[in-house]
């Protein structure tokens, strides 16, 4: 069993570390990281899931399955008092495990928040023609999102989805154009369309990361 202070203890260390949680399970812990899986508190200790690199990380460790888990394979991390190594273990999990499948846009999902607003649908539909248009001719994506009549092929994208210039540029870029185009007024098509703001964007974020 996992006491609660060395769970609050873990919790401070990982302070610094972006939307770490903790699940009690059955007097243990479930660590996740944006609501994924990624280890375990078991017996007062730290286990993360087991992947590539993080075998590469901790060269020559055994992996384990202390309580069962049947389909995963573990790794105890003896060193949690040294936060930057912690931050970097639990990086290269979610990073081997969840990176590449992870949404950098859900369309559907605002689809699915606006269904009550019909109008809202429509103006959320047509800024993202703009915006992905936009992010396969400065080639972000690595596939045209768009058909030949310029309607939307997916309604999800994923970091696997982008370029490594769109690894760099696009979660940004899409943060700032929802940010300004989030107005109902009459002026809303026109920002919808507003391609040069994209362009101020895209320019600014480029100068800021030295791309």
């Amino acid at each position: 069993m996992t006491t609660k202070k060395f769970a609050k203890q873990f919790e401070q260390q990982c302070r610094t570390i972006l939307n770490i949680s903790l699940e009690p399970i059955f007097g243990e812990y479930i660590i996740t990281q944006n609501g994924k899986r990624i280890g375990v508190l078991y017996e007062n200790r730290l286990y993360l899931l087991s992947t590539e690199n993080l075998r590469k990380m901790f060269e020559g460790v055994t992996e384990e399955n202390p309580f069962g888990w049947a389909y995963y394979r573990l790794i105890l991390i003896k060193q949690i008092e040294d936060i930057e190594l912690l931050k970097k273990a639990i990086g290269h999990v979610y990073h081997d495990l969840y990176y590449h499948t992870e949404f950098v846009a859900d369309i559907s999902y605002l689809f699915k928040a606006n269904r009550s607003y019909p109008n809202s649908i429509v103006e959320i539909y047509n800024l993202h023609i703009t915006f992905l248009r936009f992010c396969y001719e400065k080639k972000l994506l690595k596939l045209n999102p768009l058909d030949k009549q310029g309607r939307i092929l997916h309604l999800n994208f994923e970091n696997k989805d982008l370029t490594e210039m769109g690894a760099e540029v696009f979660h940004e870029l899409y943060r700032k154009w929802l940010v300004y185009t989030d107005k109902n007024d009459e002026k809303s098509e026109e920002r919808n369309n507003n391609v040069k703001m994209l362009e101020k964007y895209y320019s600014k974020i480029c100068k800021e990361k030295g791309l």
